[in-house]
């Protein structure tokens, strides 16, 4: 496979300026279905990048005890139990993107829930399978559904347990055959090179060369996936541009950041992505 790395003009295709006239309806219904009890953070940062990226209508179904604290930091969201089945289903049938497994314990639980996903997604929605979700998908061998458009986000460890492969054989042709045999419509392997694959483009692959150790700290993932799933309920441009101008954006903020900070924490990623996406528009040429 050829491999072409993510530039820059990416974000000038992908993020346009806002119609006159357009409501929050415009720019996508998010369900997060993510944050048990011990890991409320992830859903609340993956609920961030949601929002800051400017999708319209966000909804974290999570633990309750994560209520307080998720509506206390993001504030513009809305927020459902998850064990509350009738209504979780009825925001699946709602939603425009899925976002789930950010924060999610590996449990019988959180197991039920992925299931629920499968089989309550349709066709036009778009499914992002991040953190535990990934791991319980190989733990339990679970097969992908056809219905939706899958979007995986794992980082190499995930991937091996996913995939079967391990670090050393996640190589692009192995990376991508895996794919076919698992349904999966779009790879973002996270790692120092992130790759992300296509399942329709079986020739090439993009790698992303911006990144570095200042996001060597926990929730960069987390956030990654939430910012991917705001992107592609809000731009309509073909999904793997959205899915790279997301994944770009994610650690151009990140290095920037860590001009002045010896980290950079993921809340100050989101936090960043308005002004960002700002600056972009003003200075698109497309």
């Amino acid at each position: 496979m050829n491999k072409k790395i993510i530039e820059k003009e990416i974000l000038s295709k992908v993020i346009k300026k806002r119609k006159e006239g357009s409501n929050k309806t415009n720019y996508g219904r998010i369900l997060l279905i993510c944050g048990s009890q011990s890991f409320g953070g992830a859903a609340i940062m993956a609920s961030k990048a949601v929002v800051y990226s400017g999708a319209g209508l966000v909804t974290l179904a999570s633990d309750m005890i994560n209520r307080a604290p998720f509506l206390s930091s993001v504030s513009e969201a809305m927020f459902l139990d998850y064990t509350r089945t009738d209504k979780l289903i009825n925001s699946i049938a709602k939603s425009d993107v899925i976002l789930i497994g950010s924060g999610l314990e590996d449990s019988d639980f959180s197991f039920s829930l992925l299931k629920l996903v499968f089989q309550n997604a349709k066709t036009n929605q778009l499914l992002v399978l991040d953190g535990t979700a990934l791991s319980m998908i190989g733990k339990r061998n679970l097969n992908i559904p056809k219905k939706p458009t899958i979007i995986m986000t794992p980082h190499q460890g995930e991937w091996q347990r996913v995939s079967g492969l391990s670090i050393s054989e996640q190589v692009p042709v192995q990376n991508y055959k895996k794919m076919v045999d698992l349904n999966i419509d779009f790879l973002v392997l996270k790692s120092s090179a992130t790759e992300i694959y296509a399942l329709q483009n079986p020739r090439e692959y993009k790698e992303l060369n911006i990144g570095g150790p200042f996001q060597a700290i926990g929730g960069m993932g987390d956030t990654l996936a939430g910012l991917i799933a705001g992107f592609l309920g809000q731009f309509k441009n073909d999904q793997i541009s959205v899915i790279q101008a997301a994944t770009y954006l994610h650690s151009y903020i990140a290095r920037n950041l860590s001009q002045k900070q010896y980290v950079t924490l993921p809340t100050r990623i989101s936090e960043q992505i308005p002004t960002e996406m700002k600056k972009i528009i003003q200075t698109s040429k497309y």
